[in-house]
């Protein structure tokens, strides 16, 4: 799709998503690491529960489809080769300390005197500017000050995070989609540009709709409704469990409910649930004036009907009668899902050195002129370091022993 770019990827835990993109569309990219490897290596789980810096699922699952090399950017002589880099390169894509690359005389200033069509992405806590730019941040931190957690968890309760790395993910895919827009301003300019790109500030715009609604409008602080939904003056559920687990469906009202509203009584009734409900007239319910006793009261056997059942038969039942109900899929749920199995989702990826394959997230979409979805494992530390530096930069074996042994490489 992109080939015959490169992005050179010097990033932590909160840009490889970035580096992970731009290489499923089709860009040359070549993750640097410190000689010895990126401590990131370390995060487990780890490959069959062995603890290895070449078994780390972490590092499999962010760093799929790059190429990988070692390379100490602190030493001066590290930086010399990295501007070698540079200087054949498309893209640099960081997260360090914000002034960092600066103070080691690698900021966007000096690349792009190098290369003036070098697109340079900066991923850090805060930004590379305003009082909280030297903050360290983890993703926690970030999810937490970037707002997102106060609206999550449930009524009356303590925020909640996200999944783990949900910034993370948040933030590469804001900055991969940043540097494909300065790439195309590339095309039609042939100038480069410098993208600062915060880990907050992404998470903040992830609040879109409750930021401008509760605060600009109404000037007060949207609350946490967790499995609830809020409407008016009463909550209404929306996860319910079930035999195996869980399944969504929540209680409308209206021209909307009416008729999913009489299948699930005839479903209640047929299981001997429907109880007061028979003299409920769903063509006239609604919310206004109702009191969260009475949603009680329905939800009660909605929610005795739901244990009866696992996931599959609700979803079948809902189906076949026109609900809304729908299971919450787990990690098994999904890798067994006839849709994305028909869609061919799941890739499998060759694993020469654990003498396995191992199944990975495949397409990001489909296209019917481009592929965009892993190509091959991540790199085991400095496994192109050969391929770089002495079939590209030329240098000969022996310089190559000496770099090695001085730390740079």
């Amino acid at each position: 799709m992109l080939s015959g770019l490169r992005a050179l990827d010097l990033t932590s835990e909160a840009g490889f998503f970035c580096g992970k993109l731009l290489a499923y569309f089709g860009i040359d990219v070549i993750k640097i690491e410190p000689p010895g490897g990126d401590p990131a290596r370390n995060i487990g789980p780890f490959y069959h529960d062995i603890p290895d810096p070449e078994r780390s699922l972490y590092w499999f699952a962010f760093n799929d489809s790059k190429k990988g090399i070692t390379l100490n950017i602190e030493a001066p002589e590290g930086q010399d080769i990295f501007k070698k880099l540079v200087a054949k390169a498309d893209f640099v894509i960081e997260s360090s300390p914000a002034g960092h690359m600066e103070r080691l005389g690698l900021g966007y200033r000096e690349l792009s005197a190098i290369n003036p069509r070098i697109i340079m992405t900066s991923i850090s806590p805060f930004g590379q500017t305003g009082p909280y730019r030297d903050y360290k941040a983890t993703d926690l931190v970030a999810m937490a000050m970037g707002g997102i957690m106060s609206l999550t968890g449930v009524p009356g309760g303590v925020p909640c995070r996200l999944s783990p790395y949900h910034t993370y993910c948040l933030a590469g895919t804001n900055a991969a989609l940043a540097s494909m827009i300065a790439y195309h301003h590339r095309t039609r300019s042939g100038e480069g540009q410098y993208i600062d790109l915060s880990l907050a500030e992404c998470t903040t715009r992830e609040d879109y709709y409750e930021v401008p609604v509760s605060w600009e409008f109404g000037h007060y602080n949207a609350g946490r409704n967790g499995d609830l939904m809020f409407r008016y003056n009463v909550y209404t559920r929306t996860i319910w469990p079930c035999k195996d687990g869980h399944v969504t469906w929540s209680l409308f009202g209206g021209t909307i409910g009416a008729e999913e509203n009489k299948q699930l009584s005839k479903f209640l009734e047929e299981e001997g649930l429907l109880g007061k409900l028979k003299d409920i007239d769903w063509d006239k319910f609604g919310f206004d004036g109702i009191t969260q006793e009475k949603i009680d009261e329905i939800e009660e056997p909605v929610s005795e009907l739901f244990k009866r059942f696992t996931k599959k038969e609700l979803e079948d039942e809902s189906l076949k009668r026109g609900l809304r109900i729908s299971p919450v899929s787990d990690v098994k749920d999904l890798y067994e899902s006839r849709q994305l199995q028909f869609r061919n989702y799941w890739k499998t990826i060759e694993h020469p050195e654990l003498s396995d394959a191992v199944p990975y997230p495949g397409q990001l979409f489909q296209s019917s002129e481009m592929k965009a979805e892993p190509r091959h494992r991540a790199p085991l530390i400095g496994e192109h370091n050969q391929e770089i530096y002495q079939g590209e930069l030329g240098f000969d074996s022996n310089t190559i022993a000496v770099l090695k042994e001085k730390g740079v490489i």
